[in-house]
């Protein structure tokens, strides 16, 4: 069996080449989990400090079994959206995309957008969507390649409604890339990709969830400028002030990075 190496810096993204033990991808998530810390001043008020503390605090070493069913080493990338279908996407484009009048609702220009985005993304790409709208949250894309027909076909038909349970959509999303690491036995590429236009709860948390398993979130607010907390947690944010700024903002999120690092964090 080739033996795992950590990606040379310069080369895109969170690449977890057997960083189930490295050294250099502890180090990276340690000082991400100190950043998260030092802004976290108002945690859940479900999850007292030092509950949080215990189950996040500290980074883990992703166990990696060679006999678990269907792993093999895989250099795949892997990128599962977390797309927003509360009830204000069906409102018509307001705040930063107030001059954008392509599309009647924000959630019909979100679709747009993603079509267009979809169209340039690399087969060997695996991809996965968790939504969540008036029917709920769900994952209706599992993580995987050859599946672009579904991952369209589940945007058109989201229905906009409820509200915007971001929090727990990203510990849903960490922990599908989390077992798609083990699969891959700690090779390829993982990212988090968040399209949102509103505000949630337990975003902290949650990025710290993330953090803890060396998972990088990518996030776009929709018509909301620059100041969504998410800003804070993300290894890249991007405010789209119209369809095609998400499209581009979309686009972004396949482009390779410099290696993994905290001080990447924008504040």
């Amino acid at each position: 069996m080739a033996r795992r190496k950590r990606r040379p810096k310069g080369k895109g993204g969170l690449v977890l080449k057997g960083c189930g033990g490295g050294c250099g991808c502890l180090i990276g998530v340690v000082l991400l989990l100190a950043f998260i810390g030092s802004q976290v001043e108002n945690p859940a008020p479900d999850r007292p400090p030092e509950q949080m503390q215990d189950n996040f605090g500290d980074p883990i070493e992703i166990p990696l079994d060679e006999d678990l069913e269907g792993a093999s080493v895989s250099m795949a990338r892997n990128f599962y959206f977390i797309f927003d279908g509360s009830g204000s996407m069906k409102s018509e484009p307001g705040g930063a995309c107030a001059g954008d009048q392509q599309s009647s609702t924000k959630l019909e220009g979100a679709q747009w957008a993603v079509e267009q985005f979809l169209g340039n993304v690399p087969e060997d790409v695996n991809i996965g969507l968790f939504i969540f709208d008036r029917d709920g949250r769900r994952e209706v894309v599992p993580l995987g390649n050859g599946n672009r027909d579904a991952f369209m076909g589940a945007i058109r038909n989201i229905r906009a409604g409820g509200g915007t349970p971001l929090g727990p959509a990203i510990d849903f999303g960490t922990d599908q890339l989390v077992a798609q690491y083990k699969l891959q036995l700690g090779y390829g590429e993982y990212r988090l990709v968040v399209v949102t236009d509103g505000r949630a709860d337990k975003i902290p948390e949650a990025a710290r969830y993330a953090a803890h398993f060396g998972m990088p979130i990518y996030a776009i607010g929709l018509c909301i400028a620059d100041d969504h907390p998410l800003r804070r947690f993300a290894v890249s944010y991007r405010a789209a002030d119209s369809f095609d700024d998400l499209a581009q903002g979309l686009e972004e999120t396949l482009a390779e990075l410099p290696s993994f690092d905290a001080t990447e964090f924008e504040e």
